[in-house]
């Protein structure tokens, strides 16, 4: 699976809220919504730049070369709780829910 950190990121780019029912990712026929369309889409897009910055380095993270990642750098939502939404046109601000003991933030504005 995804860390959280790369899901966090691709549910924004997707403009969906992490808390809607996966059932909005399929059809009645099985098939793919515009919702799942557009979160493959910016899962391949994050999962490709965070490779390009070589990762997140928030504590411990190194490549192999022992060199550090920079792609949080780029984060839209991640670890950015009481921010403002860096979405252009959106008056949200950043927030952070807890899921399975882990932490996850997104725009409640423009995240639907």
């Amino acid at each position: 699976g995804l860390g959280n950190i790369y899901v966090c990121e691709a549910l924004f780019r997707a403009g969906l809220n992490p808390s809607r029912p996966a059932g909005v990712l399929a059809n009645a026929r099985g098939g793919p919504t515009r919702a799942a369309v557009a979160l493959a889409k910016a899962i391949r897009e994050v999962l490709e730049e965070a490779i390009e910055a070589g990762g997140s380095t928030l504590r411990d993270h190194r490549q192999a070369d022992g060199g550090l990642g920079y792609f949080q750098h780029a984060f839209s939502v991640y670890d950015r709780e009481g921010a403002a939404c860096l979405r252009s046109r959106c008056a949200g601000t950043i927030a952070r829910v807890p899921h399975s003991g882990r932490s996850t933030f997104y725009c409640p504005v423009c995240q639907k």
